[in-house]
């Protein structure tokens, strides 16, 4: 029974590498067409660090490269400290190997890409940009090789980030639904069968790699490198409270981390080199890939905390740190902005979920058909329809409206028998000055009346913030 688990468990691997060999994640294609110029008009052959610097520049597109030269260096029989080092194995490839293996008729993936790409898989990018930077600054500060901190960084990430995109359902899924005693590797390996990190393994086809001798290998020094990679991994956690519950103390420890190795201007120095390497997703995101300009924004030290309005607000300072700080990360992007629609839909999608609400919509008046308008459905709605509404009609989410304060329909609302729906529903206008829609949550129904009174201090926080962010007076 054992063995045939086991072969199953096998099977279920084999099926996602082929499936995430043939998909891979979004290539920046800016930087492709840049790469392939420069390789066309011979640029490398004069510039050979160039080549190095410019693949960093696309994570997506740096793994992939990797990829396909270990399996290039591996049938020409190449050393194995050499297929076991990313850069390394650039190096050795040069111009011309790297040429053909990104040559047009080589049909790269293209199943995916970036302009399509979800919020949450936005921020495995970002998270990608702060691990990197983490591990090359703090390589230099300890003599290390830098460019051996940047990969070492990205080809940890590779399993993740794969998952993200080739199984986006369950990894939103997965990320939704962690708590302070679980960990994101460990949950969707529960859901997969298989680690992400194992995954990662598969992909680059380590063991077909014959065993170096002793001391030859660049894995002798990873576990140096990792320990780098694991200070930027709690920064990039700690910039998402709203994702992950372990915030707080990641970033705790990383600061600790920092300054003891670093000094006390490491973050800053680390936030500077996230930009750089987001640079490119930024230049082919503008409007949805958020600027790192507010990373750790929220952060208690070494940054200045910033202060807006919401953070005076009764009901705001009622609600659990995590989502003040996960409100006050939307209220960094849409502040003194244009309407921001990631702000909107990280809020929508993530941020109300995580809060507690299990579903519910946005209405929104539509002025030609006298009716409100149903635009965003959050999770499974199960109290009421979500269709156009007249506003001449007799229903909760019209009246709510022309009401300053939230209307609710608890429990006692009956469903089908005689037993009581286990769903509150509970109402809220958008706007003051302009009544322009309205914000209409479920949330579980609690007797406790201290926990009723947090979950409509949450929705009156998350009502106002969305006004906020669609700038609605």
């Amino acid at each position: 029974m054992v063995e045939g688990k086991g072969i199953l468990a096998e099977r279920r691997l084999d099926r996602a590498v082929h499936r995430v060999m043939r998909s891979w994640f979004p290539i920046n294609p800016v930087v492709l067409h840049q790469i392939r110029r420069d390789l066309d008009a011979g640029t490398y052959q004069t510039q050979p660090g160039k080549l190095l610097t410019d693949l960093k520049a696309d994570f997506a597109l740096f793994t992939y490269v990797v990829k396909e030269l270990s399996n290039a260096a591996m049938q020409e029989g190449i050393a194995p400290n050499i297929i076991a080092s990313p850069v390394e194995l650039i190096q050795w490839a040069g111009p011309e190997k790297i040429k053909a293996a990104i040559a047009p008729e080589k049909s790269l993936p293209t199943t995916h890409t970036l302009g399509t790409s979800e919020p949450f898989q936005i921020a495995r990018l970002r998270e990608t940009a702060v691990i990197v930077s983490t591990a090359v600054v703090l390589s230099e500060l300890k003599n290390l090789d830098p460019d051996v901190g940047f990969s070492r960084g990205v080809m940890r990430e590779i399993g993740l980030n794969l998952i993200a995109w080739n199984y986006p359902t369950l990894f939103a899924k997965v990320i939704g639904a962690l708590t302070p005693d679980s960990s994101l590797d460990d949950d969707l390996s529960r859901e997969l069968g298989f680690t992400p990190s194992l995954l990662a393994l598969k992909v680059i086809n380590p063991s077909k790699l014959p065993v170096a001798p002793e001391g030859d290998s660049p894995t002798n020094d990873w576990a140096l490198y990792d320990e780098l990679c694991e200070v930027g991994e709690a920064l990039a956690r700690a910039e998402h409270p709203e994702t992950y519950p372990s915030a707080d103390h990641d970033w705790q420890r990383a600061v600790k981390y920092l300054n003891e190795n670093g000094g006390t201007e490491a973050l800053d120095i680390i936030k500077d080199r996230a930009k750089g390497h987001a640079k490119s997703y930024q230049e082919t995101l503008p409007d949805s890939f958020p600027s790192l300009d507010s990373l750790w924004r929220l952060s208690p030290e070494p940054q200045e905390k910033k202060t807006t309005t919401i953070e005076t607000d009764a009901d705001f300072q009622q609600c659990p740190r995590a989502l003040q700080q996960a409100i006050l990360s939307v209220y960094s992007d849409i502040k003194n902005n244009p309407v921001n629609k990631t702000a909107i839909q990280v809020l929508l999608k993530s941020i109300i979920p995580q809060a507690g609400f299990t579903g519910g919509c946005v209405f929104i008046v539509d002025p030609t058909t006298a009716s409100l308008s149903p635009r965003n459905i959050i999770g499974s709605v199960k109290l009421r329809t979500v269709s156009r509404v007249k506003l001449d009609r007799d229903d909760m989410a019209v009246t709510a409206l022309s009401h300053a304060d939230p209307l609710f329909a608890f429990e006692g609302i009956r469903g089908t028998g005689s037993q009581p729906r286990p769903l509150d529903g509970i109402y809220g206008n958008l706007g003051s000055a302009r009544r322009v829609g309205v914000l209409y949550l479920e949330a579980p129904v609690s007797k406790d009346t201290e926990h009723r009174k947090a979950v409509v201090c949450a929705f009156k926080t998350l009502k106002r913030a969305l006004s906020d962010a669609l700038h609605i007076n």
